[in-house]
């Protein structure tokens, strides 16, 4: 044990230091506090009850395949507000109260400032906006089709739907970098959100470009999520969205280390 409860000296080199001591705390603020019941209980709630209600409903008429489509809407589309509402203090937060600057006067690089926001709200949204409520849902659609949906097709959903949320918890932070005001931090997301069927009909190529064909798709069963559920044949052109996505959320970050590298405190 530590002989100071309050302080334990961790040495490192590099780019890294600091890395694993701000990964547990910011990790901390998720699971040694209210936060991420409270999450559990948001999101397990809406996307569930919604769930429920539409599958047992004595005047619904919805096909397994039809509620699949509703589920892909409500895990996908809704818990992404609450990942940008998450991420919009991350950076802007901490430079307005002045916490950036505290922290970084320790041996910690930015580097590892930036790094352990992403990794400890990573596994945060991870856990309580995705596998808490999806393992839920997997019950409810698995009892409502009488019997086990794909597991194996169904994780590879859950894949899809944290790519689909880290996108914009990478973009939200990419802003955060740029901007001290949470007004454009928080708004160009969500526009982005919503505005993206909008969008993509508009200039079709953008369908490669926002995340939304991932999981929502722009018709009956044609989103990545929708095929690995469904066992469907995934197209090549879903792949290439998926890599694409990716790339750019790892591009958001990285702009985001390269800025905030550069801001001044």
């Amino acid at each position: 044990m530590s002989g100071n409860e309050a302080f334990e000296l961790v040495t490192g080199r590099g780019w890294s230091r600091g890395l694993g001591n701000l990964s547990r705390s910011g990790l901390a603020r998720w699971f040694k506090t209210r936060t991420w019941w409270i999450q559990c209980l948001i999101w397990g709630g809406s996307i569930n009850l919604l769930l429920i209600a539409i599958a047992f409903s004595r005047q619904s008429s919805q096909t397994l395949y039809g509620l699949l489509l509703i589920f892909g809407i409500f895990a996908s589309l809704f818990p992404a507000v609450g990942v940008v509402i998450i991420m919009q203090d991350a950076l802007v937060g901490e430079k307005r109260e002045g916490t950036a600057a505290w922290v970084l006067s320790k041996p910690v690089t930015r580097h590892s400032f930036v790094l352990s926001k992403v990794v400890s709200n990573s596994i945060g949204i991870l856990a309580t906006m995705i596998l808490v409520p999806c393992t839920i849902a997997y019950a409810i659609l698995s009892i409502y089709n009488k019997s086990p949906l794909s597991p194996l097709g169904f994780l590879g959903a859950l894949a899809i739907i944290f790519v689909n949320h880290f996108f914009f918890l990478s973009l939200t932070m990419m802003l955060g970098s740029f901007f001290n005001a949470r007004g454009p931090v928080i708004g160009i997301p969500l526009a982005i959100l919503f505005l993206q069927q909008n969008l993509i009909d508009f200039l079709p190529i953008l369908r490669f470009i926002f995340p939304w064909n991932l999981s929502i798709g722009l018709g009956t069963g044609n989103s990545l999520m929708f095929s690995l559920m469904t066992k469907a044949p995934i197209q090549p052109e879903q792949l290439t969205t998926l890599a694409i996505i990716i790339i750019e959320s790892l591009l958001f970050l990285i702009v985001c280390l390269w800025r905030f590298n550069r801001e001044e405190f």
